[in-house]
């Protein structure tokens, strides 16, 4: 990369990004305190997280980010609600709130030019009605969107639980393409490391998927924190803090995320690293 072959010892990648985009050098000590989400986007893509977290590059969400802040938002609005009434929202109520949520994010959002804004709502309300039919009524919400914090591995850390049911089940709901053949390990890591800093955790966690295939669908894997997920929480927080201090960052183009629809710094990668961000 034009720029990066012969740099002054002193200088690394935040030095020479800041300069050449005349940005303020972020200081190293924000890899003081790591979330399991910083985490999961350093490992699936380093340039990611150093665009986002290190050069503070705007980070605009893609069509499927949209989507996922939209539904999230509607459901965990009607969760909240739940709380203290011990009702539900009425279905077409939450999908409303579903609607509101995606105007706001569409505003804001990148559309590739095969994906159309209509379109993904008609798909986002259809998957909002099937969870509220389907799933809601059988949660009893105990905590959404409680903050967390502690110490694993030596590393200091901060999270979010989203949603946990009454007997103790922390339930993540997201939104896939494609219904996933396993549970993908850095969810795991993710929500192991909420099960180890929440209050009365059962161990168990429930992945409620919501699909936005030609037919939308939900489906649900559940899985119990294992003494090999606690080890994959204390050995991963302390080299990811690491590696993240060194300086220099890979692109990873071979991810599954590397695309145009996943990913908002497609062009700047390019433009930085040459190569193809495919569709």
């Amino acid at each position: 990369m034009a720029g990066l072959a012969t740099p002054p010892a002193q200088d690394n990648m935040v030095d020479l990004f800041a300069r050449r985009l005349k940005l303020p050098t972020r200081a190293t000590c924000m890899t003081d305190v790591l979330s399991p989400l910083q985490v999961r986007t350093f490992s699936d893509c380093e340039v990611r997280w150093f665009y986002e977290h290190l050069l503070g590059l705007p980070d605009p969400p893609t069509a499927t980010m949209a989507l996922h802040n939209a539904i999230r938002t509607a459901l965990m609005t009607n969760f909240r609600y739940k709380i203290d009434s011990k009702e539900d929202i009425e279905t077409e109520g939450v999908v409303g709130l579903f609607g509101r949520a995606w105007k706001q994010q569409q505003a804001s959002a990148f559309f590739c030019d095969d994906e159309v804004p209509e379109a993904i709502c008609r798909t986002g309300e259809e998957l909002v009605r099937v969870y509220m039919h389907e799933v809601v009524p059988q949660i009893r919400p105990a905590a959404v969107e409680r903050p967390l914090r502690g110490v694993l591995g030596g590393v200091r850390i901060r999270a979010q639980l989203d949603l946990m049911h009454e007997d103790g089940t922390i339930i993540d709901v997201r939104t896939a393409q494609a219904a996933p053949a396993r549970v993908d390990p850095m969810q795991r890591f993710e929500w192991t490391t909420c099960s180890r800093l929440a209050e009365g955790p059962s161990g168990v966690v429930r992945s409620d998927i919501l699909v936005t295939g030609s037919t939308p669908q939900h489906i649900t894997q559940t899985w119990e924190v294992s003494a090999a997920d606690v080890q994959w929480t204390d050995a991963l927080y302390p080299l990811a803090q690491e590696a993240m201090r060194r300086g220099y960052y890979m692109p990873n183009r071979n991810s599954i995320h590397c695309s145009r629809h996943h990913c908002p710094y497609w062009r700047r990668c390019e433009q930085d690293f040459g190569g193809v961000v495919e569709p």
